[in-house]
């Protein structure tokens, strides 16, 4: 029987102590409690609550592109250059963490003067980028930045045969992007204008994310191996994070009526080393173009506000640890649940059934007191199985003795 310790973490036992866990990870509702995502061998399980949106302002600076009025920029109005000077100044200012959401389109440019803002980049903790994605007779390999932002459509819980399909770029970018760079889509072109928004696309057998999404993700500083997409039902972002609703598509319906606050800080791309940002506490950076000639190269608008409408849904507070029984003691009650399943064996046939059914459901109640009182936990399905095939062994050498006296 103790094998079947090495046998319930595979997750072929899980349904039944799924029965027993305080915990219901299908639901998302304000209040509920759900488990952190962890690898298998844990022995603790963490357990948060959800809590209602906040309406609170997300810590941004705002860099916007504007026409140069001043003519600052060395370049003209939207060049490589020019933005690797408006990012570096933004590193200075204490930003850790970008999100572009320009074109980065310049394929009249040479390699060099692209690559400028590629080394800008490097100096960031995390940089996300945006693309429009397509679906196309002839299918592309996955760009190196939009892999690194993936993850394997096997990862989803429930299947992603109803996802969007694309598989290549329309305005794809012209840089060499650094290994801290994540790639996500600001429009899937092959599909419909509507109010919902697509958080989620498959390429072949990898899922792509919203940008906007990937910002999200970026500020609350997770990677994307650390996204749990359950389709139907929701995209968490890490353990602690927002838990996104989602239909069967990836489609997330936001609230029409949802007013973001202000920024807590905007500037200007030809003005970012000015001396009145001085003192800025931000670490997030959206850069984005907002003038008249620039508007063109915008690829999101109003990045901020889509950022804060995906941030206005449930996200999880407080953390909870039940800690697994130790491994002695969950043998020596394996053990004594056998000797005492050996033991019943000798009773009459209605006195055995019955000593067994209690012995069954005073398992499930001292687990139930371990889970929600004590804050222990052990995988009751071995235990159960241990009783139950103790009860089946009864049964089967019950009817030679039966058939004898008859």
């Amino acid at each position: 029987m103790f094998a079947l310790f090495a046998w319930q973490p595979a997750g072929k036992l899980i349904w039944a102590d799924n029965l027993l866990s305080p915990v219901k990870n299908e639901a998302f509702g304000i209040g509920a409690k759900i488990e952190d995502n962890s690898s298998s061998d844990t022995r603790d399980r963490v357990i948060r609550e959800v809590a209602p949106p906040s309406h609170s302002a997300l810590d941004y600076v705002v860099c916007e592109i504007d026409d140069d009025p001043e003519q600052v920029n060395a370049f003209g109005i939207y060049h490589p250059a020019d933005l690797a000077i408006t990012l570096h100044n933004l590193k200075e200012q204490g930003a850790k963490r970008v999100f572009l959401s320009t074109h980065l389109h310049w394929p009249a440019h040479e390699p060099e003067e692209n690559s400028t803002l590629a080394t800008a980049m490097r100096g960031f903790e995390s940089v996300v980028v945006t693309a429009p994605l397509r679906r196309t007779l002839s299918s592309e390999p996955l760009p190196p930045a939009f892999m690194l932002a993936s993850i394997p459509a096997s990862e989803v819980v429930g299947g992603s045969e109803f996802f969007p399909i694309v598989n290549s770029l329309s305005i794809p970018p012209c840089i060499d992007f650094p290994q801290n760079t994540f790639a996500g889509f600001n429009v899937l072109e092959s599909e419909k204008p509507s109010e919902s928004l697509p958080m989620l696309a498959r390429w072949n057998d990898r899922i792509v994310f919203s940008s906007v999404l990937l910002g999200l993700m970026q500020n609350s500083k997770i990677t994307p191996d650390q996204l749990l997409v359950q389709a139907g039902e929701y995209i968490r972002i890490g353990n602690s994070g927002n838990i996104i609703p989602i239909d069967l598509f990836g489609h997330f319906h936001p609230d029409l009526s949802f007013a973001a606050k202000s920024p807590p800080r905007t500037i200007t791309s030809a003005l970012s080393a000015e001396a009145s940002i001085i003192g800025a506490t931000q670490r997030n950076a959206i850069l984005t173009a907002t003038g008249n000639r620039t508007s063109k190269f915008e690829a999101i608008g109003d990045p901020y506000f889509k950022l804060s409408q995906l941030a206005y849904t449930p996200r999880v507070s407080g953390a909870e640890t039940l800690s697994r029984l130790p491994s002695w003691l969950e043998c020596i009650l394996t053990a004594d649940i056998a000797i005492l399943a050996a033991w019943l064996l000798a009773y009459g046939h209605m006195r055995r059934n019955t000593a067994f059914l209690i012995s069954l459901i005073a398992i499930w109640l001292i687990f139930l007191t371990l889970y929600h009182i004590l804050h222990y936990w052990s995988p009751v399905s071995v235990y159960t199985l241990t009783l139950l095939a103790g009860w089946a062994l009864s049964a089967i050498l019950a009817k030679p003795a039966r058939r004898a006296l008859t």
